[in-house]
């Protein structure tokens, strides 16, 4: 049996003002550095669909979250391994049923054929440290590495950012999925 997934492109910080400023603000800084323009942030959410069940990947902060109907695989340091003791410096990665989708949805995948088990290799993610390239891919470990590590390992290549934005933390989990 197969399970078809798909990826959601949406903007990131859409919804909070806080995370858009910020972020936006990050952005303008790192494209100074590499020497480019500016571009739009976005931030993928994959959904797969076995026997008519949805099930999104997400990856957020330990703390604040209510047990709910999600199953938690992974986690890991949020910036420093130091302070990854500490639930505010802390993400879970997990699986939940039945997602919404997220607001502000920039662009839809078309539908990818993955193995209806492929949300069991959520367990073999490396819990790296988020914002951090302890990898050394030259990107930093984000939700979107998380995302394409998938994506890579089942052999997707063909989905990557909308024209015209970057997804933080994509290619790192290209990258290290490959070795």
């Amino acid at each position: 049996m197969d399970a078809v997934a798909r990826v959601r492109w949406a903007q990131v910080g859409a919804g909070g003002h806080v995370a858009r400023r910020t972020s936006a603000w990050w952005e303008r800084l790192v494209a100074a550095r590499e020497g480019r323009a500016p571009q739009r942030l976005v931030h993928a959410v994959l959904e797969v669909v076995v026997d008519g069940s949805v099930r999104s990947v997400d990856m957020a902060p330990t703390w604040g979250r209510s047990a709910g109907a999600r199953r938690v695989v992974v986690t890991g340091p949020v910036g420093s391994r130091l302070l990854g003791w500490w639930p505010l410096f802390r993400y879970e990665l997990r699986v939940v049923d039945a997602p919404a989708p997220p607001d502000h949805v920039l662009h839809v995948s078309d539908d990818l054929p993955l193995p209806a088990d492929v949300l069991d290799d959520l367990a073999l993610v490396p819990a790296l440290t988020w914002g951090r390239d302890e990898a050394g891919a030259g990107d930093m470990w984000t939700s979107n590495s998380v995302v394409s590590w998938l994506l890579e390992r089942h052999g997707v290549t063909s989905v990557g950012p909308p024209a015209g934005h970057r997804a933080p933390g994509w290619d790192a989990g290209r990258c290290v999925a490959r070795r």
